[in-house]
């Protein structure tokens, strides 16, 4: 069974990382927020801000042998995969459900009332 969802991140074209969650799909938007604003502080920097943003994801299971998986994927063959919600590097933005919207917009929106939202410098 399991609930799960696939974090895309876009880099170009051609290519992308995803983080397949196992359990992620009742929290995925609200998670990837907080992901996504404890990565802020590195965005343009796609490297360092991915394994920011997947570090804080997996952090609770970060030794875990189940739950989380990692593999290189081509944006196109998202809509094959369960749940997935698309970070696109190359235009700062997030879709999910057909709904797509800039990131800092999506991080205020889904951010939780009790997170403080830190301006990326």
């Amino acid at each position: 069974m399991g609930m799960r969802c696939n974090f895309v991140f876009k880099q170009s074209e051609d290519q992308a990382l995803a983080l397949y969650s196992h359990w992620g799909e009742g929290s995925m938007q609200e998670d990837l927020a907080q992901a996504l604003q404890h990565a802020a502080v590195r965005k343009g920097d796609d490297s360092y801000y991915m394994r920011m943003a997947v570090s804080y994801l997996i952090k609770d299971d970060i030794l875990d042998e189940l739950g989380f998986g990692l593999y290189v994927c081509k944006p196109a063959e998202i809509k094959h995969l369960d749940h997935p919600i698309l970070i696109d590097l190359t235009n700062s933005t997030v879709t999910h459900e057909r709904k797509r919207m800039p990131i800092d917009d999506f991080i205020k929106y889904h951010l939780p009332s009790d997170v403080h939202l830190v301006e990326a410098t």
